[in-house]
């Protein structure tokens, strides 16, 4: 009993302690906006704020897998805006609107899998490789619908529900945010498949010659990105009420932005989806704020510029830290002679 009733004191200083730094900005910039911004607080923009958070976040969640193995995607945005155009065209054909739902999201999943067997099988660099299914997916969106949107009429519960309904007061776009988190972060924490993500970020030998299937688990984790971009698109396509081919054009860099705020190294085998949460929420909260102060969107694209430089130093200096406390351990457990170890020769 001793044993449980301490696990969850020390799940949650682990938590705080590995995303000590997109949670400590969160509650900053939360404090300062209080302070001087304090018309965000109102009812109708926070709401306005869950909305923007939560395609990004999703999309981050899925990105968060990938980039644990030491991968990167750059064709998140483009899986948006096909699925999105995949949506609306089966909807214009008759299919029932679930069914075009489905089928946004198998799009999605599909070029994961493309984007994981080449990384996995093929051995192509995860940047090259998503670039180029990144290219290949803007294409086949322009060319379905002959570069302009494809509209569709009709809608449903769950149609609405996705694109801009709510769940008890709450958006549902950030509903199945919030939900997609918990799975994420249930998936890294309490599943052999986590575990195995993490490994492979640290060292794909150790990870292979430990027994871990790493083509396999790289392919699934490319199409889970695959398949929260595809989810992305479906909610895009449902709150517009059309297919649009240029949809999430800067949805990749927003992904790797928030990923990266959230404390997750871009090296592999370091951080979480809690820290993606708050990275996510920080971003919005960045836009909406910058929003009501009047600054240009152009400005703010310098903005979030500098926000990902300063949370890559933040998060190596972070890095450098831990490695300093955990070598002196190392180097003593090295020069412990064990029992079990014949000693070494003594000269005469």
């Amino acid at each position: 009993m001793a044993t449980q009733t301490g696990r969850a004191p020390s799940w949650l200083s682990e938590t705080l302690r590995r995303n000590w730094m997109s949670i400590g900005i969160f509650i900053l910039l939360v404090l300062l906006v209080l302070i001087f911004v304090p018309t965000f607080f109102q009812g109708p923009n926070l709401l306005n704020v869950g909305r923007q958070s939560a395609l990004v976040g999703i999309i981050a969640i899925g990105m968060t897998f990938v980039i644990l193995t030491g991968g990167i995607d750059l064709s998140v945005g483009a899986i948006l805006a096909v699925s999105g155009v995949t949506t609306a065209m089966l909807i214009n054909q008759g299919m029932l609107l679930p069914a075009a739902g489905a089928c946004g999201l198998l799009v999605g999943a599909a070029i994961g899998v493309v984007n994981g067997l080449g990384v996995a099988l093929l051995k192509i660099q995860p940047f090259i490789m998503t670039l180029a299914t990144m290219v290949a997916a803007q294409g086949l969106s322009l060319r379905l619908t002959n570069g302009g949107p494809e509209q569709f009429n009709g809608t449903d519960g769950l149609f609405t529900l996705m694109g801009s309904g709510d769940v008890l007061g709450l958006p549902g776009p950030f509903v199945i945010f919030l939900v997609i988190s918990i799975l994420g972060i249930l998936a890294l924490r309490y599943l052999p498949f986590g575990r195995f993500l993490y490994a492979i970020g640290g060292s794909m030998e150790a990870a292979r010659l430990s027994g871990v299937r790493t083509n396999r688990v790289i392919i699934v984790a490319y199409a889970i990105s695959g398949l929260c971009a595809g989810l992305a698109g479906v909610m895009t396509a449902a709150r517009l009420g059309v297919g649009d081919p240029t949809a999430g054009s800067l949805s990749n860099l927003d992904a790797i932005t928030a990923v990266v705020i959230g404390g997750t190294s871009l090296a592999g085998g370091i951080g979480g989806a809690v820290g993606t949460v708050f990275g996510a929420l920080l971003l919005a909260v960045i836009s909406n704020v910058m929003n009501l102060i009047g600054i240009s969107p152009f400005d703010q694209q310098i903005v979030k510029g500098a926000v990902i430089v300063i949370a890559v130093l933040l998060a190596a200096r972070g890095a450098r830290r831990r490695f300093r406390e955990r070598t002196p351990a190392r180097s003593a457990e090295d020069e412990t002679p064990q029992p079990n170890q014949p000693s070494a020769p003594v000269a005469a």
